[in-house]
């Protein structure tokens, strides 16, 4: 077979450069076998990928917009279907992606080959923190998951009838902290007060829920205002996993003008049931302890039947003290700090500030035949805590409970953010945290009217979802290479904005890596697009920026090059930022193919694509078949080794640091990529059918 002489002229004169420069004898490490060339052995594309048609439906729930949802290969739930579960949020998901309005998600997307079993999770708060099993068949993967249809009171409790009450003696753990014998221990905040009405003291339900006819127009939700509060709360909180922190360092809402107030219960997604209410004060009031506040009860039990779980699915007794929709207006007493509420206002003035305190399970743990099961003996012992929205005014008795996210400093567990209507009207959305397990923030999840009187919140962005992938790169292709795959790496991560449950725009950022090399080598792109961008924005970041910069990348037609020397910009990321003038399903989302090139004086192009994946029309063919080189060019078969090694390959859902402490170190330069992750052999010779997350099981 005819040698290309320039090419191996380059590659001798690059490792006779200088001491700096390491090349070594390949046989000092490793020997290619020699494989017999049939279908089956020579023809491994090395893909780590697989086409996955999924189906997911969730149409069956009570749905306000597209679902957000995410498949792991494990299950990333700790404590399942137990009161303080949460998403595990160190496992990341293989998939992240939305349903479309109707809650149904049909498109074929990219998974990683070592993904049999699809754990499929979602938080939505319409649907509860949910996990479902889906094998791969045959390249689909299919879930129709039922609706549960919550618990509705039809009488007011389900233990009794009770009768009417405002004694809130009857709920000591609304001011008292538990010792741990069960007993009441100290005082934590004054008793609250009751001037809003009686309520059930069987369920907690309130005899004062509004009657929305009866308030004036500004004060009334209605069903599109509901569901657009849904909507919003759908997008800024997700059961299991940490809420956002600008939601969660947002201040009490401030009054901008002299106003009445309703609220508008939109749920509660907890088994417990708590006592909730409010307080307000001015900046010149600021109080600066729990007992300064006065509370004025709204709802005794927070409980409204949706949040069930095989364990505690009955642990509230059938006692539901609230439903979605219920309103109750707020009313202002201004010597209540006085202990005086016979005076009273429906209009507070402009500049107060409303807070929320939430008592976890304190209807709960009365310890009557009313409270939750056993909460007389479990429950009140470890929820010595309450949550505030004002910072500082929550409470953490860590001594008598263990809790994950112990809050000692009394910081605010409320997240505040903002529905903006159709006609740009701003609406508050507060939800709070009950306990110190979680940070997921949707316990309890409440609006206000009117609209625009309360000083601006924060706006809930359209959904972001994030894949990662690594490509790696031998540069001696075609000839026999060292194999140990850190010539060039790419960490590739594919950022996705969503509009209505499909993708506006896709940002791909791709930032090299290599070990000691003595060959320049430049890094190139193909951009395939299925649906025309209505934009394609280039940037770039050199090591150590924190802002990219904009930038135009060379085009040819076929590809852009964004560097022609890896080495002497490594570091580096590149940035494509792709968006649509319409949102587009995942199938028809732009895809990348990086590759290596080197353009010699003689005219020659030499490229390194993973395999079969075709070169441009600059690649000199003469390269094939040369060396280790197995192509079959006429049946499209590009870059594939004889022995047991690829040239190049993608690691789907792998990020660079898996590869830090093993390929990328200095001392392993050419050793092979076995060396430091033992399963890859067996993955190898097998043509993929074992181990297929090899590369997931470095040695330690």
């Amino acid at each position: 077979m005819k040698k290309h002489s320039s090419f191996f002229k380059f590659f001798l004169g690059a490792c006779l450069l200088g001491s700096g420069a390491a090349c070594y004898d390949v046989d000092d490490f490793y020997t290619n076998p020699s494989v017999p060339e049939t279908d089956d052995t020579v023809y491994f594309d090395y893909s780590t990928t697989q086409q996955v048609d999924l189906v997911i439906d969730y149409s069956d729930f009570n749905i306000h917009g597209p679902v957000l949802f995410r498949v792991y290969s494990e299950n990333p739930i700790i404590n399942e279907n137990n009161y303080n579960e949460y998403v595990d949020e160190r496992i990341e998901p293989i998939l992240e992606a939305y349903t479309d309005e109707r809650g149904i998600f049909d498109a074929t997307v990219t998974l990683p080959a070592y993904a049999k079993v699809l754990h499929i999770v979602t938080g939505n708060f319409m649907i509860g923190l949910k996990r479902s099993l889906v094998e791969v068949v045959a390249g689909e993967a299919r879930l129709k998951l039922a609706g549960e249809q919550p618990t509705k009171a039809a009488a007011p409790c389900a233990t009794g009838p009770g009768e009417s009450t405002c004694d809130v003696s009857a709920i000591p753990a609304l001011s008292f902290n538990y010792k741990k014998d069960g007993t009441l221990g100290d005082r934590v905040y004054k008793d609250w007060f009751t001037p809003l009405g009686t309520w059930n003291s069987a369920s907690g339900r309130p005899d004062y829920i509004a009657d929305q006819q009866m308030l004036s127009p500004e004060l009334r939700f209605s069903d599109e205002l509901i569901n657009g509060l849904y909507t919003t709360a759908c997008k800024a909180l997700n059961s299991g996993t940490t809420c956002k922190e600008e939601y969660r360092s947002a201040a009490d809402l401030t009054i901008s003008r002299d106003s009445e107030v309703s609220l508008a219960a939109l749920g509660s997604m907890t088994c417990w049931n708590s006592s909730f209410g409010y307080y307000y004060y001015t900046a010149s009031q600021q109080p600066e302890s729990t007992e300064d506040l006065n509370v004025i009860m709204l709802f005794p039990n927070t409980q409204d039947g949706y949040r069930y779980t095989p364990i505690l699915g009955s642990q509230y007794q059938g006692n539901i003290g609230m439903q979605r929709g219920d309103v109750i207006q707020l009313l202002y007493y201004p010597n209540i700090a006085d202990g005086d509420v016979s005076t009273v206002s429906t209009v507070f003035p402009k500049g107060t500030r409303i807070g929320f305190v939430l008592k976890p399970n304190a209807w709960g743990s009365q310890g009557n035949a009313y409270c939750t099961k056993n909460g007389s003996n479990v429950m009140n012992k470890k929820m010595n805590i309450w949550s505030a929205s004002t910072d500082g005014l929550s409470y953490c008795n860590q001594d008598l409970g263990s809790y994950k996210l112990a809050n000692l400093t009394g910081e605010a567990r409320t997240a505040k953010f903002s529905y903006i209507s159709p006609n740009g009207t701003q609406y508050a959305i507060v939800s709070i945290e009950d306990a110190c397990d979680d940070a997921d923030y949707d316990d309890l999840l409440f609006a206000l009217n009117p609209a625009d009187v309360f000083t601006e919140l924060p706006q809930v962005a359209e959904g972001k979802t994030t894949k990662r992938g690594v490509y790696a790169f031998e540069d001696r292709w075609p000839r026999q290479a060292d194999y140990d795959m850190n010539d060039v790496m790419v960490e590739c991560i594919q950022e996705q904005y969503f509009q209505s449950g499909n993708v506006k725009q896709q940002v791909f950022s791709l930032t090299t890596y290599q070990n000691v090399v003595a060959d320049i080598s430049g890094l190139a792109l193909r951009l395939v697009t299925k649906a025309k961008p209505s934009s394609i924005v280039m940037k770039k970041k050199a090591p150590g920026e924190a802002e990219a910069v904009t930038t135009s990348y060379s085009f040819d037609g076929e590809a852009y090059y964004l560097t022609s020397d890896i080495t002497a910009t490594l570091g580096t990321t590149y940035i494509f930022e792709i968006t649509y003038s319409s949102a587009q399903n995942l199938s028809k989302l732009a895809t990348i193919q990086p590759f290596l090139y080197r353009d010699y004086e003689d005219g020659q192009r030499w490229e390194v694509h993973i395999p079969y994946e075709s070169p441009t029309s600059h690649m000199d063919p003469r390269f094939f078949r040369d060396g280790d080189d197995a192509s079959d060019t006429n049946a499209g078969r590009f870059y594939v080794n004889k022995g047991e090694y690829p040239f190049a390959f993608y690691l789907d859902n792998a990020k660079i640091d898996y590869f830090l402490d093993n390929i990328l170190k200095h001392e392993n330069e050419g050793k092979p990529i076995d060396r430091f992750f033992p399963e890859f052999g067996a993955w190898s010779t097998s043509r993929g059918k074992k181990n297929a997350d090899w590369y997931l099981h470095p040695i330690r």
